[in-house]
């Protein structure tokens, strides 16, 4: 007894779609690997530095001021605090026409606490090109210290700011009116006409000149002509008198 095997036709289209599906879960899982590395590099990106707040001597927050004056501003204020890797001090500097100065002392900052650095000086002291006109930046950099010295600096936060006739202000903020600088002059010396001046002597009583050019005669003179006439009338009385008696 023979059997039969039927013969079994495999339909080309059905091959083709399961090279398809093959395909596709192919490109899905390229796709799935190059979103998660994509997301990874976000991930690793740094952050772009926080907003810094400036305020004057009194606490106020300032946007604008004098940039001659010393210091331009009370201090600048990171709400953020420094990073957890570089949180041992803080300091200002200001970069303008690519150079950097440190415009305050270093100060110890707390973990997890908003920093707050003093201004020391003015914005004319560190911009070479002056503050009539131009830009800089400010910025609040962190710092790991190793012995007391900064061994790696962080710029936690950073503010542009604009120069114009003097004043600074940051981009976009309204300028307040500064009152001109007022340079202190020298006081003249007590009790005398001004200052570098030189006093007029006044007319002395002993030695004041005649109508007719000769000095005149003193107190002290009249007096000594005075008794000298008197004692020569009383020789000359005396004589007199001592003739009549005889």
């Amino acid at each position: 007894m023979s059997s039969t095997v039927p013969d079994v036709h495999r339909s080309p289209f059905r091959a083709a779609g399961r090279a398809l599906l093959v395909t596709a879960a192919l490109s899905a899982s390229a796709v799935l690997c190059l979103a998660g590395a994509g997301a990874a590099v976000a991930a690793s990106a740094p952050a772009e530095p926080a907003p810094l707040t400036l305020r004057d001597t009194a606490g106020a927050t300032v946007t604008s001021g004098d940039a001659r004056a010393v210091p331009s501003f009370g201090s600048a204020v990171l709400a953020a605090g420094c990073p957890a890797d570089a949180d041992d001090a803080a300091r200002l500097s200001v970069t303008a026409g690519g150079i950097t100065v440190v415009t305050s002392p270093t100060v110890a900052v707390a973990a997890g606490q908003p920093v707050e650095v003093p201004m020391s000086i003015s914005f004319q002291e560190v911009v070479d090109g002056g503050v009539e006109q131009g830009d800089a930046t400010l910025a609040l950099e962190c710092l790991v210290l190793e012995s007391g010295i900064p061994s790696s600096v962080v710029t936690a936060a950073t503010l542009p700011v604009t120069f114009a006739a003097g004043t600074w202000s940051v981009p976009g903020a309204q300028v307040e009116p500064v009152p001109p600088t007022v340079t202190p002059t020298a006081t003249p010396p007590a009790g005398g006409p001004g200052a570098g001046a030189i006093a007029t002597p006044s007319p002395s009583a002993t030695a004041r000149p005649s109508a007719d050019g000769d000095l005149a005669l003193t107190g002290w003179q009249l007096g000594g002509v005075g008794l000298l006439a008197a004692g020569l009338l009383a020789v000359g009385a005396a004589l007199l008198l001592r003739r009549r008696l005889r």
